[in-house]
């Protein structure tokens, strides 16, 4: 029987699994000072023209990702296997309360679920008026979602866009209905997801 989709409403209450950053990274944090000022036309500048042309390079596509291993430098993270690629998490989008020091993730392009939308992704504020956006999956990508979702309770995983990673969460529970949120971005860094998404 088809479970019904859960009213995004309630998503923002606590059912969608992103809750907190991954405490597997320090959050000391940078200062506000180290951070220089950026416009919203050069964040956006930095971002490879599609998710294909970073997909030829590095072999993935924007998805959600299973984090196979973490460290604080590329050499502890130990040998490859082919269908593994090292990401940088430097907390380029996320506002600066929010950022830690810089770790390498390994991820498996065999173990993700790609961000393929119903629709283009919706720009909105949360509760303390931070940015943040609301995104939906294409009908087909709902159910492997879930599935996804389900087998990796408990396990971190990484938002993948345009060869980066956004952020990084660790699964609370199955996301149903195929929707969810990337919150805690600059406005700056939420522009520059929102623009790259609406290629899709």
């Amino acid at each position: 029987m088809k479970k019904p989709s859960k009213p995004f409403a309630l998503l923002a209450l606590g059912i969608v699994i992103f809750t907190s950053q991954l405490s597997l990274v320090s959050m000391s944090g940078k200062s506000m000072e180290k951070i220089s000022p950026v416009t919203t036309s050069n964040f956006v500048s930095t971002l490879p023209k599609s998710a294909s042309d970073d997909g030829r390079e590095a072999g993935l596509a924007d998805g959600l990702y299973l984090i196979k291993r973490e460290a604080r430098t590329r050499e502890e993270l130990g040998p490859l296997v082919d269908s593994e690629k090292v990401l940088v998490n430097d907390y380029e989008f996320l506002s600066p309360e929010e950022r830690g020091e810089t770790s390498y993730i390994v991820v498996s392009s065999g173990a993700y679920v790609p961000i393929i939308l119903s629709g283009a992704p919706v720009k909105t504020n949360d509760q303390t008026g931070k940015p943040k956006l609301e995104i939906s999956l294409a009908e087909d990508q709902i159910q492997p979602l879930e599935k996804f979702t389900r087998e990796n309770v408990m396990r971190s995983v990484a938002i993948v866009i345009g060869g980066k990673v956004v952020t990084m969460h660790k699964i609370r529970v199955p996301i149903v209905g195929g929707k969810m949120q990337i919150t805690r971005c600059t406005d700056h860094g939420c522009e520059a997801l929102y623009t790259q998404l609406k290629k899709h």
